[in-house]
């Protein structure tokens, strides 16, 4: 299968066909009918190679694995649970493992730090938010991370009008627009898509974060936006332990600094130190660069979005409603 994210396109090979729908279940609003591809990923269910390589001392580590360093290969250990092996002459990953909720993960993950990368070196800006559209404009709401950006996300889905960008993380683009990346939206809470039919619903345990459940984006149909939108609404979010929810005009410099938050340094968007990195963490400070392009993107969207202020309460009902009354008014 071939994924194609806006010109990054990656070649999925799998030996077994129910393995690999689940692999790209995720990433269907990206499936390609080309042939060409610029980074290869093969994925093995059986036990990792660990006798085929010699002694080799760990270059770093992640709380999520040990990474090492062997003849033009990066070799990713997730503590035994499988392999990736990176290739870097010939832009291929391998991985490698027993557990199909290992090898989900592991794939996802590549996947979304690959995205990162192409981003960086294309100047576009990820941006750690719940983006919707209403008619021909985005609105991008910034969000803590576990603070109910998906329950939202569906809450508002149910609303006529509104469509999903993303749940998570919204692509800016060079010229402004926001671009849809829609890939997986779950919930920790079973209860809560109960009435969803069961052949939209999967389930993954997550590494060290657990057992989450997840929806396909073909439940909701045309609801999902495909359009590239250069008009933009920005929140700046802010939750309350009590009270009535409320929207009010923001400034661009509080916007700016929540998105330097949310798209500079990316609390909350999966980074992936084990492949942004070719030896060790140290190179962070060879990438400087990187960070001064986020910023000048990040400025650019601020200058150009509306900006306003909205005050969560704990009511997601009265939230939905807010927001819907408040994008009517605008539009």
């Amino acid at each position: 299968m071939i994924i194609n994210i806006y010109g990054l396109t990656i070649a999925v090979k799998c030996d077994h066909d129910n393995l690999l729908e689940e692999l790209t279940r995720p990433f269907k609003f990206f499936l390609s009918e080309e042939s060409g591809f610029s980074i290869e990923i093969a994925v093995e269910q059986k036990d990792p190679p660990y006798n085929s390589f010699p002694g080799i001392k760990a270059s770093f580590s992640t709380p999520r694995n040990i990474i090492y360093q062997f003849k033009g290969e990066k070799i990713i250990d997730y503590f035994g649970n499988g392999l990736v092996i990176h290739n870097k002459a010939e832009s291929k990953y391998h991985i490698y493992g027993c557990d199909v909720n290992f090898l989900t993960e592991a794939f996802y993950l590549l996947i979304i730090s690959l995205v990162g990368q192409f981003c960086d070196k294309q100047g576009y800006l990820r941006v750690h938010a719940l983006a919707l559209s209403f008619n021909d404009t985005a609105i991008l709401l910034p969000l803590p991370p576990g603070s109910g950006k998906s329950t939202m996300a569906m809450a508002m889905l149910e609303v006529n009008g509104f469509k999903l960008i993303s749940d998570d993380e919204p692509i800016v683009k060079n010229d402004g627009s926001i671009l849809p990346f829609p890939t997986r939206i779950g919930t920790l809470d079973k209860k809560k898509i109960q009435n969803i039919p069961e052949k939209f619903v999967y389930k993954i345990d997550r590494m060290e974060f657990g057992l989450k459940h997840f929806i396909d984006y073909d439940y909701w149909g045309d609801k999902i936006e495909n359009r590239h939108l250069k008009k933009c609404i920005i929140f700046q979010s802010q939750r309350l332990l009590n009270g009535a929810p409320s929207i009010q005009k923001a400034s661009k410099i509080n916007i700016l600094s929540s998105l330097v938050r949310d798209a500079v340094i990316g609390v909350g968007l999966y980074q992936g130190l084990e492949f942004i990195f070719q030896n060790s963490p140290w190179e962070i400070f060879t990438k400087v660069w990187v960070v001064t392009r986020r910023f000048t993107k990040a400025l650019k969207l601020a200058l150009s979005s509306e900006t306003y202020r909205i005050n969560l309460s704990r009511d997601i009902e009265k939230n939905v409603e807010i927001l819907k009354e408040f994008v009517a008014r605008f539009s």
